[in-house]
């Protein structure tokens, strides 16, 4: 059965308001969390076909993207002014004391995701990943280079937007994949 956008969509609202409330969480701290559960409701949605063990679906792919888009680079980052992390936010501290990680992480993200909506036509590609690694706690990219040390050249420009875009797309989901994964690591407590 093929998901349509707006089927997808709809999902991914259903599943995000399932925990609108958040522990007591309001304003710019809830809209924080309700981003981020987005992201993670999103990606196991899409997860079975990024391993393919679904049929793969294109539209679906933009959909995701998008969804990482919305949630990730200066959209983030203007939902962390400094001292916004008392409960029930679970972010570290590490967060305001290590800005300068955590933003291009946070760019990186957005980078990614910005390459996978455009990369969608590509197909997974080679190398689909088979599981667990892919969410693992290794900051270390597809292309080896340590996502948590990656400032600037990497991901950044049109160029290299363009070099990202043409990889297969079980690439980039695990880089998005492995870029959370670094973010969570070292900037979100466990809950």
């Amino acid at each position: 059965m093929k998901f349509t956008t707006f089927t997808f969509a709809a999902t991914i609202a259903v599943l995000a308001t399932t925990a609108v409330a958040h522990k007591g969480a309001t304003g710019m701290l809830l809209e924080r969390m309700n981003g981020m559960l987005a992201m993670g409701k999103a990606t196991k949605v899409i997860a079975p076909m990024m391993r393919g063990l679904e049929g793969y679906d294109a539209e679906r792919t933009s959909d995701y993207a998008a969804i990482l888009q919305a949630h990730s680079g200066d959209a983030m980052l203007a939902l962390f002014p400094e001292g916004m992390n008392a409960a029930p936010s679970v972010a570290k501290d590490a967060i305001w004391t290590n800005w300068e990680e955590f933003s291009v992480l946070a760019v990186q993200l957005e980078t990614y995701a910005t390459a996978l909506g455009l990369a969608a036509q590509n197909g997974l590609g080679e190398g689909t990943p088979a599981g667990g690694s892919m969410m693992g706690g290794d900051t270390t990219d597809m292309m080896g280079a340590d996502t948590a040390s990656m400032m600037g050249g990497a991901v950044e420009g049109e160029k290299t937007l363009e070099t990202l875009a043409s990889l297969s797309v079980s690439t980039l989901f695990a880089q998005s994949a492995q870029v959370c994964s670094a973010c969570h690591t070292k900037f979100r407590a466990e809950e």
